[in-house]
């Protein structure tokens, strides 16, 4: 038996304040679910599509303000097609300014060589804190000590308490799980070099006296009375390599 649901919900992104009502079958067919699916599509892309151009067009022309006219040129259609295809669907404001950059970087004579095809596709299997990460990354221009943060007993390790990678240095960005995707991510990426190895002269006991680890050690203490649980640190390290470089000279900085 199938029930009628009414729905009510405002829409997100170029919506304008519209509120969107409809009726949900909890028992259609795949033909009509399909058929749904395509009509909302069609009625809503071109416009999101449309205000996602127009903010693309908006920053290109904010970054291309800071390049000498004489050093402007056109853009390549090799990578400026997929940047703008990427950048009509993209939702994220951070990932648009770097699709913006990465399009502007193409169109200036001091950058146009460092503006890697492959430029696209990273971009497009970004997040919005991916890119917060990699500017931290960047901004940092050093070696930075990570960590794998495990709390043991009798040779066994509780799962799921802590982020598989963790440092301080990302503190404040958000969310410490989101963070080490991000650090994973970014390295299957190959923008940056994650290895099993140490900073040289830091002291990775530090990870132990951090407030985060502390706060998520106590917590796992009091959940595990029964369990005498020691933290263990695997010492790692994140470094910038020569195409994260690039991409940050073309995408991030200015």
């Amino acid at each position: 038996m199938s029930e009628n649901l009414e729905v009510n919900q405002t829409a997100a992104f170029g919506s304008h304040g519209n509120t969107i009502i409809g009726t949900v079958n909890t028992g259609l067919s795949v033909t009509d679910a399909m058929q749904m699916a395509l009509q909302i599509f069609r009625e809503y892309y071109p416009q999101l599509k449309k205000e996602a151009i127009d903010e693309l067009q908006k920053m290109l022309k904010e970054e291309l303000e800071k390049v000498q006219p004489q050093n402007i040129l056109p853009p390549i259609p090799r990578i400026a097609v997929p940047t703008l295809q990427g950048a009509s669907i993209s939702d994220e404001e951070i990932i648009r300014r770097l699709y913006a950059k990465l399009l502007a970087g193409t169109m200036n004579t001091e950058k146009r060589e460092y503006a890697h095809p492959a430029f696209v596709r990273m971009i497009d299997e970004m997040n919005e804190m991916d890119a917060k990460v990699l500017k931290k990354i960047v901004d940092i221009s050093d070696s930075i000590p990570v960590a794998r943060v495990t709390f043991t007993f009798e040779g066994k390790y509780l799962a799921h308490v802590m982020p598989h990678f963790y440092s301080m240095h990302f503190d404040g960005l958000g969310n410490e799980y989101d963070i080490s995707r991000s650090i994973e991510n970014l390295s299957r990426l190959n923008l940056i070099n994650l290895f099993d190895g140490s900073v040289t002269n830091f002291d990775y006991k530090e990870f132990e006296r951090a407030p985060y680890v502390k706060n998520r050690f106590d917590y796992a203490v009091k959940n595990n009375p029964e369990r005498q649980l020691t933290i263990k640190i695997s010492e790692y390290t994140i470094q910038e390599n020569d195409i994260g470089h690039q991409f940050a000279n073309v995408c991030i900085l200015d």
